[in-house]
């Protein structure tokens, strides 16, 4: 009977690690995520967060107002900054791949303001 409350409680344990534990492609989105994250810093106030969907596209949410209000210089950087760093991610984290990848910035509810793309 105890042994088969420790074989219960040892099942139990290696379930709850395989439903917690990132899959291999999950952590490749978080180090990208993470390879650009500095730009909310350098832009703050106008970058707001990432998200990566699908594989291939970076999602740059933006405070809007502040992005309307940002003069036109600081917005060719950040867009130039955010694909050079996306672009640098994307290739470290899928080594000998080709293709285009893009940068979609948008808003609070999800309307594009602005694309770029470039080839890898």
């Amino acid at each position: 009977m105890n042994d088969l409350r420790v074989m219960r409680r040892a099942l139990l344990g290696a379930l709850l690690a395989a439903c917690t534990s990132t899959s291999p492609s999950q952590s490749a989105v978080d180090r990208e995520i993470a390879d650009v994250s500095s730009l909310k810093h350098q832009y703050a106030g106008i970058v707001m967060g990432f998200d990566v969907r699908p594989a291939d596209t970076l999602i740059v949410s933006l405070d809007l107002q502040t992005y309307i209000e940002t003069d036109d210089q600081t917005l060719a950087a950040m867009k130039r900054d955010t694909l050079a760093r996306w672009r640098s991610a994307w290739i470290a984290a899928h080594p000998h791949e080709h293709g285009t990848i893009h940068v979609r910035f948008i808003d609070f509810i999800g309307r594009k303001v602005a694309t770029e793309s470039t080839n890898v």
